[in-house]
């Protein structure tokens, strides 16, 4: 009886030790950001006058409006811009409609 007892508390040990250890799901989000949000990396890594980001066929691309147009300041890279704009851990970034920034962050 006391070999019975002691089997079924060292299951019992066992059993929550692994429900414990157990790591939780991740989730996979799709974070979208505009120009206006892509400017905040681009001030803060391309150019410190460029405030609208575009992520273009060509790729992201930084620029600071003036008057009627657009002035080029640099290029960007979209997984960085993701980082910078998110804490989240950055599986990928890619382009959307409008010119905007999907990054896919694991939660």
């Amino acid at each position: 009886m006391l070999r019975r007892a002691l089997t079924f508390v060292a299951a019992a040990a066992l059993t929550a030790t692994t429900v414990l250890t157990t790591p939780a799901q991740a989730v996979i989000v799709n974070l979208n950001f505009g120009p206006l949000s892509i400017g905040e990396y681009c001030t803060a890594k391309i150019h410190p006058q460029a405030w609208l980001g575009l992520y273009e066929a060509s790729g992201l691309r930084c620029y600071t409006p003036q008057g009627s147009g657009l002035i080029f300041r640099g290029t960007g890279d979209p997984y960085l811009a993701c980082k910078h704009l998110t804490t989240d851990v950055i599986a990928s970034a890619t382009r959307i409609a409008g010119d905007g920034l999907s990054c896919q962050a694991v939660r």
